[in-house]
């Protein structure tokens, strides 16, 4: 005799999915907070999300690994598989967009150096990516696209990717067009 169980995905976040709901932080997720273990951006993301979760199937199978403010950008690091789910909706991308009420950033958590950046400069192709050591033992990592692309790119674009890369991943980047 088989039981088939039916468990039901609900949308992950860095607090208790009751926390997300309510929107009040329970012992432990508040001592998470305090501790420096998830920040204010994680709890705030969460909360906005659980809400959308409630009207949206979709954004309820996802799974949120962190949250970042800079500036007035708000960035979500998410599991690889939601970011391309995102990616496939413009629509998702306007409801996420609309309820955090500011520009927001999708990105792959679990993703290596190179695909981080292509993420931040999505949809634009990235020619090259290559590192320079520099004397005083510091990295850049120099980034090149095409000039179409480069020429249609908003130069405040480019410098908030430039202090996301840094924020997120320590990644000081150089943007330069194709020759």
């Amino acid at each position: 005799m088989y039981i088939l169980i039916k468990f039901k995905v609900v949308l992950k976040t860095p607090i208790c999915t009751f926390d997300a709901k309510t929107g009040i932080l329970c012992n432990m997720c508040e001592n998470k907070l305090v501790s420096g273990q998830i920040t204010q951006a994680d709890v705030d993301s969460s909360i906005i999300l659980s809400k959308l979760a409630q009207k949206n199937p979709l954004i309820n199978k996802m799974t949120l690994i962190s949250g970042k403010e800079i500036g007035k950008e708000q960035i979500l690091l998410l599991k690889t598989s939601d970011v391309r789910a995102i990616r496939s909706s413009e629509n998702l991308t306007e409801i996420i967009n609309k309820a955090f009420g500011k520009i927001v950033w999708i990105i792959e958590a679990e993703s290596n150096d190179r695909r981080f950046l292509e993420n931040l400069f999505h949809p634009v192709h990235l020619q090259s990516v290559n590192f320079v050591w520099l004397p005083d033992g510091s990295k850049l990592t120099r980034i090149v696209i095409e000039k179409c692309a480069f020429d249609k790119i908003d130069k405040n674009r480019l410098e908030t990717i430039k202090k996301i890369s840094m924020a997120v991943r320590q990644i000081d980047l150089v943007i330069e067009s194709e020759s």
